[in-house]
């Protein structure tokens, strides 16, 4: 199986730097929905036979414009969803990422999402659909950076500070006989390096 984690395109809440974890705010921007487009191009390099998205909002819309490209219907699948933010969902952070605040001791975050339980589903989610071909899923920062925790066997959260996932991004995986291999993680485009070993088809659908 090929598995390709995209990351949204830029929202109102990357913009105006609010975390939320809401359904339905936040939709995507002008410039996201342009990021999601160029993503989809990317995408019809290869024969992409599944399409799955987080339920909110700014993924389900990226996962709209991938679909409108690929001809798939994104199938929802709430393994996929942000993460669970807690008393933090919806509130605005102005300084350092608030991850490190919470590290110093600066903000609390009750019932936020702990990192065992963003890896657990976002495992199952992998288990779920490893049977196909090739899978696309929308998903976010922190369930895409899990998924590379898994993969690598990093297994901390902050151990992951360094790895970038920027909006739009595609994170891939190959998966065969037990194993897995990573070759991107937070990729803009689909180098030729990665598609010669995506065996792709190329133009299949074409333009």
């Amino acid at each position: 199986m090929i598995l390709i984690l995209v990351r949204h395109g830029k929202s109102v809440a990357n913009v105006n730097k609010v975390l939320s974890n809401d359904p339905d705010k936040y939709p995507l921007t002008e410039e996201g929905l342009q990021q999601a487009s160029f993503t989809a191009r990317e995408l019809r390099k290869l024969m992409v036979s599944k399409l799955y998205t987080s339920p909110i909002l700014r993924a389900y819309q990226t996962a709209t414009v991938i679909g409108e490209a690929l001809g798939l219907i994104p199938v929802v699948d709430g393994r996929l969803r942000e993460r669970d933010l807690g008393e933090l969902n919806n509130t605005y952070m102005e300084a350092d990422h608030w991850k490190l605040r919470l590290m110093r001791k600066e903000i609390e975050a009750r019932g936020l999402e702990n990192w065992d339980s963003l890896k657990r589903r976002i495992a199952n989610f992998v288990e779920a659909v490893a049977g196909e071909e090739v899978v696309v899923a929308v998903s976010h920062y922190d369930p895409i950076r899990a998924f590379v925790s898994i993969a690598t066997g990093v297994e901390e959260d902050v151990s992951l500070w360094g790895v970038s996932i920027p909006n739009a991004s595609m994170t891939i995986a190959l998966y065969g006989e037990g194993r897995v291999k990573l070759l991107t993680i937070g990729a803009p485009v689909l180098l030729p390096s990665v598609l010669s070993q995506l065996n792709p088809q190329p133009e299949l659908r074409g333009e």
